[in-house]
């Protein structure tokens, strides 16, 4: 895959990875860094990795992915600049939080359909669409439900979400 990258696109993919290694080899042994950069950091050059990586295969298409680049940059971004002033807003998300959200949770769609297939995406959608719809599933099955934004800006800044378990992966200490 990395044979099929143009020379910028390597040399951009070359740098991201080695400020990965450094960030993180700083944070271990000089100076751990705090929650919103060490999530912040591996979500948002894994997200680039993987569109320059996993790129479309017409020109159109291309422009594309560094669209979804550019606005995984913003989204991300946007959750380490704001990370304190998110939390204390839970449950009183405003419009901007939820917009942010709302797209970084389709770009997390998008990567996952480009790496692991259209399987996992379906599965996701469906436990969305319940997310949104429970209240119209059968008895056994129902909940109150929630709307789109509102469940999209529990996947994108709850710690079980997009910056939980996977942008832990990397440990801060």
């Amino acid at each position: 895959m990395y044979d099929q990258l143009n020379r910028f696109e390597q040399i951009i993919f070359d740098v991201l990875s080695v400020v990965l290694v450094l960030f993180y080899s700083y944070a271990a042994v000089v100076q751990p860094a705090s929650t919103q950069y060490h999530r912040g950091v591996y979500v948002i050059i894994t997200y680039v990795l993987v569109f320059l990586l996993y790129k479309s295969k017409s020109t159109v298409m291309r422009v594309v992915d560094y669209i979804l680049i550019l606005l995984s940059i913003i989204c991300i971004g946007y959750w380490i600049l704001n990370f304190e002033a998110i939390n204390y807003r839970t449950g009183a998300e405003n419009t901007m939080d939820q917009t942010i959200a709302v797209v970084g949770v389709l770009i997390g769609i998008e990567l996952a359909r480009r790496v692991v297939g259209n399987a996992f995406v379906i599965i996701g959608t469906v436990m969305i669409l319940y997310g949104v719809y429970g209240p119209y599933a059968p008895d056994l099955l129902a909940h109150p439900g929630e709307t789109f934004p509102n469940l999209c800006t529990t996947i994108y800044y709850m710690s079980d979400g997009v910056f939980g378990i996977m942008a832990n992966v990397l440990p801060p200490t």
